[in-house]
């Protein structure tokens, strides 16, 4: 579970979208542990789910996002989150 009592929500997007903007595995997972976050063991799902959220972040460089779109597509996968 999510350990969110001493962050902000501001904060809490700020350190999200640095890790996630970094496209570093390394940066990516410790955020997650940080909040408790499950980390996929498949690499191919660990990889969808970061790079669909990419997708889904408003705020995210365009060039990011176009990178994620295409590595979801080269997998037959959608940038939805369902």
């Amino acid at each position: 579970m999510a350990n969110f009592s001493n962050i902000s929500f501001e904060e809490f997007v700020k350190e999200r979208n640095k890790a996630l903007f970094s496209y570093d595995e390394t940066k990516i997972k410790a955020y997650m542990q940080k909040y408790g976050v499950p980390i996929p063991d498949n690499e191919t799902v660990f990889w969808a789910m970061v790079n669909k959220c990419i997708c889904n972040v408003t705020s995210a460089p365009p060039e990011l996002v176009t990178k994620a779109e295409k590595w979801l597509s080269e997998r037959g996968m959608s940038k939805e989150i369902r």
